[in-house]
């Protein structure tokens, strides 16, 4: 359950980026990708413990619209997120 509400809150605030990720520009533009995983690593924050590796982070990514269909954005964002919040517990 915690990770459906996690998708929505990722899939309502990534949403900014979808005209990026249609025409396939945002995996070039490193500003806009950072910017992204970022946002996403604010949300997950508070429940990092339950996605502590990058699979998981992956697999929710995926569930979003702007990932879904896009497997490279998602493991791109994925490894951001998870570098994010290895450096914001301390891990990096």
């Amino acid at each position: 359950m915690l990770e459906k509400q996690l998708a929505l809150a990722l899939d309502r605030r990534l949403s900014v980026f979808g005209a990026k990720a249609e025409d396939g520009s945002l995996l070039q533009d490193e500003m806009s990708l950072r910017a992204a995983a970022y946002m996403a690593s604010e949300i997950i924050q508070p429940c990092c413990c339950m996605l502590c590796n990058k699979e998981k982070l992956e697999a929710l990514l995926q569930g979003t619209s702007l990932c879904k269909d896009r497997p490279e954005l998602g493991r791109k964002l994925a490894e951001l997120i998870y570098h994010d919040l290895a450096r914001a517990n301390g891990l990096g």
